[in-house]
């Protein structure tokens, strides 16, 4: 049986604070649920973008998605930083000088050189390169961790080598070897961390 209303369409028996009460209850549960869905609609627009961003599509491996991370990173040797995020990315900003870059392009042939004849479409192991580099000679380098950011083996690597001048960077990929120079990142070394 329906409670008889008063002329101000409240129930019998219920205050207007109560009413508004409920309302303000319902509504923040109505707002709460559309930004929910907001949320994980959002996180699944990411999510299918991000491979874009590595020019792979997503039924492309993982590792080639590193693979075109690390050519990307190769193609421009400093990084490009905007807004804010500038200022967390400091650490991988190259303090080098045209004098030190030009004389460090100088080694990217022999860089080049001792890891051209890994490139030969087989995944790459990360202890051939580190072996390659050591028998032409350089001394002082970084080389990406055996395992990607998802713990997958890596097949592609990110190198730095220390060379008169500064720095010379890229990646190897199994199907050939991306290079430039520059000056070393403001963490000191030519690579970044890979925690980065």
């Amino acid at each position: 049986m329906k409670r008889p209303l008063h002329d101000d369409a409240t129930p019998v028996g219920r205050s207007r604070a109560a009413t508004w009460a409920v309302r303000a209850v319902v509504g923040l549960a109505t707002l709460v649920s559309i930004t929910l869905v907001l949320a994980v609609v959002g996180f699944f627009v990411v999510l299918n973008s991000w491979p874009d961003a590595f020019d792979v599509s997503p039924d492309e491996p993982r590792a080639q998605a590193t693979a075109s991370a690390t050519a990307s990173a190769a193609e421009s040797v400093t990084p490009q930083t905007d807004g804010l995020d500038g200022s967390n990315e400091a650490y991988r900003e190259r303090h080098g000088s045209p004098e030190g870059d030009a004389r460090a392009a100088l080694s990217i042939p022999a860089v080049e050189a001792a890891l051209s004849p890994l490139a030969t479409g087989e995944p790459l192991r990360r202890d051939a390169v580190v072996a390659a580099l050591s028998a032409a000679g350089f001394d002082s380098f970084d080389v990406t961790p055996e395992t990607t950011t998802w713990g997958d083996p890596a097949t592609t690597f990110g190198v730095g080598v220390s060379v008169p001048g500064g720095c010379v960077v890229g990646g190897i990929a199994p199907d050939g070897v991306r290079l430039g120079a520059g000056g070393p990142i403001a963490d000191g070394g030519c690579l970044e961390m890979p925690t980065h």
